[in-house]
């Protein structure tokens, strides 16, 4: 696995099945996905960076996604050769088949590899899989870990739920549940993957250093610039912010907000500070080149 989980303790503070390929451009649009459905955004965006495409115009965002169409899609954002791959000699496809260039080149970088020599190229993903997937494809990392309470943390889907959770691109279910064995649909797999390229996608109000400076008592001050990406207004009353740089533990601090301070409008910004106190400065001040947050924010709609 090429990524290094984080997980800290609170306690320390043929495409659709083999449609013919269409040409995406900046004025793709898909006559089955129109302007009030729950993803066109993120739809018509991977569609204009030629992600995804249709067939006669149509999208299906409601059909099921096949792992065969997940692997294109990922191939195409990552922006991967296909070229000299070697042959991972699955059961189930072989060169010349549909898509056996993506299956493997994904299996080669150790992202889609299958299981028991078998791709399954035309089963349905599921919502576990594509947890994993997507957190190998993109090296992704967490900190705070998952609570959905049917995702044990001895499961082996722990951390790649995780990796989504801490990453904001996935807020599970209204009853607190993952449900990781449910099938996906095209639209979701496409709202995902939007979320993992593109921030302003994130179903949450994030924070994002903008710049910083140490104190002479080894206290770290962050210049941050915190974004409402929801389309109503909100308030952020509180947040855990956990600094980490290159993958390198720095702070961890809880902070309170005082009333309207953090009042957003949608999609709006603000600048503000944030102290952590020498207390909760893991590190030496040093030169930081790679600052990322991770948060756990309460937030009040307006």
């Amino acid at each position: 696995m090429k990524r290094t989980f984080l997980h800290i303790a609170l306690s320390l503070l043929a495409a659709m099945l083999a449609l013919p390929a269409m040409n995406a451009s900046a004025a793709t649009r898909f006559s089955d996905v129109n302007a009030n459905y729950w993803a066109y955004n993120e739809i018509h965006y991977l569609a204009d960076k030629q992600i995804i495409k249709g067939q006669n115009g149509k999208f299906l965002p409601e059909n099921p996604i096949k792992r065969m169409q997940a692997a294109e899609m990922l191939v195409k954002a990552l922006g991967l050769s296909t070229k000299n791959r070697p042959n991972p000699h699955f059961k189930d496809i072989k060169p010349g088949d549909y898509g056996y260039e993506y299956a493997a080149t994904l299996a080669d970088e150790g992202i889609m590899t299958g299981s028991n020599g078998y791709f399954k190229p035309w089963d349905t993903l599921t919502r576990g899989q594509m947890a994993k997937i997507l957190s190998e494809a993109y090296d992704l990392t967490y900190i705070f870990g998952s609570d959905f309470d049917d995702i044990d943390e001895d499961s082996w889907l722990y951390d790649y739920v995780s990796c989504l959770v801490d990453n904001h691109i996935t807020t599970g279910y209204d009853d607190n549940t993952y449900r990781p064995n449910d099938k996906l649909k095209r639209s979701q797999f496409a709202a995902f993957m939007a979320r993992v390229l593109e921030d302003s996608f994130k179903p949450a109000v994030l924070f994002k250093t903008v710049g910083y400076d140490w104190d002479e008592d080894g206290g770290l001050t962050l210049l941050v610039e915190v974004r409402n990406n929801f389309s109503y207004p909100v308030e952020a009353t509180d947040a855990l912010i956990a600094v980490t740089d290159n993958g390198e533990w720095i702070a961890l601090d809880w902070f309170e907000f005082a009333p309207n301070e953090l009042r957003l409008t949608a999609k709006e910004a603000k600048r503000i500070q944030l102290y952590f106190q020498p207390d909760y400065v893991l590190t030496d001040p040093g030169d930081l080149t790679d600052i990322t947050l991770f948060s756990k924010t309460e937030v009040i709609k307006k």
